[in-house]
């Protein structure tokens, strides 16, 4: 069994040129492992490894010194702690990681964003399902109620019918719901959160500029966290589609 965490970063005209959805695969032995490493760190961030919104770990929030972080004026004391997690992220070397990035620029229409890179993003995991031969299941952060249900409702029509592209598959492996938790409930989804921030940190900084340069030569150097299991950038110069009535 393995349970897919993913967590998105939204398209901004002006501030984030793509859409990202994104997510990490593992094992119930991993969510094991990775928890404790987590609680630990919370332990020595905040003298508490109880999980609630006051031990919550957001990357962003950690970088911009923001939320619980707020009050962390030391730049390196803060970059140390994001670097602790990116370790922590790739301390399981068979982790799965999946993500799917889209493009509005280059799409005739910006409607459906979410449900495009949604569709693309199942189809992902459920080829990465295939080729371990084993079944698994999805956990997102309920970030907005909304999106939950509509997730929900879609894969259910997913695994009724297929996914309605032109190119859609049969979900065979993908079981059950989406579930859907609050991120201050679980330290997986953390890293969830961590791990499709960087993918967009990577792609959209300034990289020759501190403290940027310190976390992606870190990533890039001493880790594999950008290199992806499987992946989809859409659309591309060449790519097109057509959903199913």
């Amino acid at each position: 069994m393995l349970i897919t965490y993913f967590d998105e970063v939204k398209f901004q005209e002006g501030k984030q040129p793509y859409y990202w959805i994104g997510g990490i695969v593992v094992t119930p032995e991993m969510v094991w492992n990775l928890e404790k490493l987590v609680s630990k760190l919370s332990c020595e961030c905040f003298s508490e490894g109880t999980l609630s919104k006051d031990t919550e770990f957001h990357a962003k929030e950690i970088f911009h010194r923001k939320g619980n972080f707020k009050g962390w004026e030391n730049i390196e004391k803060r970059m140390s702690v994001l670097l602790s997690l990116v370790d922590i992220l790739n301390s399981e070397p068979n982790i799965g990681r999946i993500y799917v990035r889209i493009d509005p620029a280059k799409m005739i229409s910006e409607n459906n964003i979410e449900e495009k890179a949604f569709m693309f993003f199942v189809e992902k995991v459920e080829r990465y399902l295939r080729d371990q031969n084993q079944p698994g299941m999805l956990i997102g952060d309920r970030d907005n109620e909304r999106v939950s249900k509509q997730f929900a409702e879609t894969l259910s029509h997913y695994r009724a019918h297929g996914t309605p592209y032109l190119f859609g598959i049969q979900l065979t492996h993908l079981i059950d719901t989406v579930h859907f938790t609050n991120s201050h409930h679980s330290r997986m989804l953390q890293l969830a959160d961590l791990y499709v921030w960087l993918l967009q940190f990577n792609s959209n900084t300034k990289q020759n500029k501190h403290p940027h340069f310190v976390v992606i030569e870190h990533v890039r150097q001493k880790t594999n966290i950008l290199i992806p299991t499987k992946y989809k950038i859409w659309p591309t110069d060449q790519s097109w589609y057509n959903f199913t009535d």
